[in-house]
């Protein structure tokens, strides 16, 4: 039966063993047969552990890698622009210089303090037009109009009482004709002729397409005049889906009276007209 080398070793190692214990043990053998033997045992010990030295060392873990700081998104940084730009276009000064974090006075603006209405800009009844001056210098109308709104609506919501000591002198007649056209009037304007245009030319089609009158056969004819009033005035009273809802009630207001009066007869006989 064949044995490895290291097999074979280890039979070698374990029989010198067996006869150094066995010779102590008898006692007739001389210490210097045993220490001419030692050297056989040392070398097989050796022989039987030099494979486990042998073995190849583990590879040492790979050191972690750095980490590596990630760089602040725009949105994280505020924004790609610093400075005053940060403040947006048209800011005014007082935002430009809260970005750049000059100090500023703080001002009080819209509050009920004590019974009245208090506004750095609010001078003695009236608006104080210096501080609503544009970059061109001139007065700004479309910030005196937000402020007299944001005036008034504040009233509205926290009512206070009207003293002579404190009068409102300010009309709203100070303001030019042209700031009201071009603020309300120009816009609104501008969404109905849009929406005139788009469903006059779409009427205009359909009657086109069945009728076979083209667009300057129906400008000339009685029925295309009046659908193009009733296309126009139809848009001036619907505007938008809440103009319906107002159009109702302001039907049910005008048949109220009637309705009620109708009410009161309910189960009731009524009088004849011709009955004394």
């Amino acid at each position: 039966k064949r044995h490895t080398p290291a097999a074979t070793k280890k039979m070698q190692a374990l029989f010198v063993r067996q006869r150094l214990g066995a010779a102590g043990l008898r006692g007739g053998r001389s210490s210097s047969v045993r220490e001419a033997r030692l050297p056989l045992v040392v070398r097989a010990q050796q022989e039987e552990q030099a494979p486990q030295q042998q073995q190849p060392p583990q590879a040492a873990a790979p050191a972690p890698a750095p980490e590596q700081k990630k760089k602040p998104s725009p949105l994280e940084k505020g924004g790609t622009k610093s400075g005053a730009e940060a403040a947006g276009k048209d800011a005014n000064p007082l935002a430009k210089a809260k970005v750049q974090g000059v100090p500023v006075e703080q001002k009080t603006v819209m509050q009920i303090v004590d019974g009245r209405f208090k506004d750095d800009r609010w001078i003695d009844g009236r608006w104080d037009l210096s501080q609503f001056a544009g970059a061109d210098g001139n007065t700004d109308w479309d910030r005196v109009i937000d402020a007299e709104i944001a005036r008034r609506k504040l009233l509205e919501a926290n009512p206070i009482a009207c003293m002579n000591e404190d009068p409102v002198n300010f009309d709203t007649s100070e303001i030019p004709w042209w700031a009201w056209v071009k603020r309300f009037h120009l816009p609104e304007a501008e969404k109905l002729n849009g929406r005139a245009a788009m469903v006059g030319y779409f009427l205009a089609i359909f009657v086109d397409k069945f009728t076979g009158h083209g667009l300057l056969d129906q400008q000339n004819s009685f029925l295309g005049l009046l659908a193009l009033h009733i296309t126009v005035f139809g848009i001036l009273a619907i505007r938008q889906n809440s103009d319906l809802d107002n159009l109702r009630n302001l039907f049910d207001e005008a048949t109220f009276y009637d309705r009620q009066w109708n009410a009161t007869w309910d189960n009731v006989k009524r009088p004849s007209e011709n009955q004394e």
